[in-house]
């Protein structure tokens, strides 16, 4: 039990550290080195295998909805990441891959509480910048803003509750 233990909190220790550098590269640069998805892309793999392995390959395996749950994150952001070639820019690849890379640290639950408040935000971020921009009369068109710091109010929401517990 306690190796279970040191097992999720360092699972959640290298998600928050790859979702801290994510938001500072993408608030600064408004993209993600390739370096730094691919590292957390391979220290996630092993996280999620060991989590499909721990919840259903222990006892007798039973091909049931929970287990297909499990799944959905990753099918999600592999769809999000064929997405950012078909809309031309309305989601950055970056995005996408941050999103792919997520999906390996959470279980379904918690990855779609942390996308779709992403999507709150960035809509309540839109909604700001459009008013604030009729207001000076600015040009819409080539306005933008990074995706991945929407993703602060569910990242700070799943470590109080990831560390409370």
């Amino acid at each position: 039990m306690q190796d279970i233990f040191f097992f999720l909190f360092f699972k959640s220790l290298c998600f928050f550290l790859f979702f801290l550098l994510a938001v500072v590269y993408d608030f600064r640069n408004k993209s993600l080195p390739r370096y730094l998805i691919q590292i957390f892309f391979i220290v996630g793999v092993p996280f999620f295998l060991f989590s499909e392995w721990h919840y259903f390959f222990r006892s007798s395996f039973s091909f049931t909805l929970p287990f297909l749950y499990s799944f959905y994150p990753l099918f999600f952001s592999i769809f999000m990441l064929a997405f950012t070639k078909w809309s031309k820019g309305a989601l950055g690849e970056g995005d996408a891959y941050f999103l792919l890379c997520s999906s390996l640290y959470m279980n379904y639950m918690s990855f779609f509480f942390f996308f779709l408040s992403a999507l709150l935000s960035s809509a309540i971020v839109s909604i700001l910048l459009f008013l604030l921009n009729r207001k000076k009369k600015k040009r819409m068109n080539e306005l933008s803003f990074p995706f991945i710091p929407c993703f602060i109010p569910g990242a700070l929401y799943l470590f109080i509750q990831i560390f409370s517990a």
